[in-house]
């Protein structure tokens, strides 16, 4: 999946700036390292509401990406936008209210434009905004399902004087 936001270099917020607006909307989201650097090719590793995730960063021209996604459709609604951050992810939940996230925070910090380039879908602010609880649901089933699927593991035997059957070690031989 890929969702891009169209911004003006000039004004792209660092990861902790991006992090602080996140945090100020009341959740619990951390980007695990680089704070005072922007967001680059290196992907990003962050955690909301303690599940970490990592997903695929790219940065490039507005130009570039339009070109290699045959996005045409986009160019009537870019003015100054001459940067476009690339987010890309599979079915994880964690990823997706990451990114929703962050592409909020660069509505808010660089008046950024945000595409979901599957659908050829334009975002509003409003839209992240809603569509968040919605991947924190789903999130939140996924862990449950996972919790209640573990099944507790039983210690072997410390025992050495324990009675090993015929069966038991003619096993033993063909491990």
């Amino acid at each position: 999946m890929t969702q891009i936001a169209f911004i003006k270099k000039a004004d792209q917020p660092t990861n902790g700036q991006i992090q602080d607006t996140i945090q100020k909307l009341g959740y619990d989201f951390k980007i695990l390292s680089g704070l005072e650097k922007q967001i680059d090719q290196d992907g990003l590793e962050c955690s909301i509401n303690g599940h970490q995730t990592y997903f695929e960063t790219y940065v490039d021209t507005a130009d570039n990406v339009i070109a290699d996604h045959e996005a045409d459709w986009i160019n009537p609604d870019l003015t100054n936008h001459d940067t476009a951050i690339s987010f890309n992810w599979g079915a994880d939940f964690a990823a997706g209210a990451c990114i929703g996230l962050i592409s909020i925070a660069l509505i808010d910090h660089s008046n950024a434009l945000v595409y979901y380039m599957d659908d050829q879908m334009k975002y509003t602010r409003d839209l992240l905004l809603a569509d968040t609880p919605q991947f924190l649901t789903e999130l939140n089933k996924q862990s449950n399902r996972h919790s209640n699927q573990q099944v507790p593991v039983k210690p072997k035997p410390t025992n050495t004087q324990t009675k090993n059957t015929l069966w038991d070690r003619i096993k033993n031989i063909f491990r």
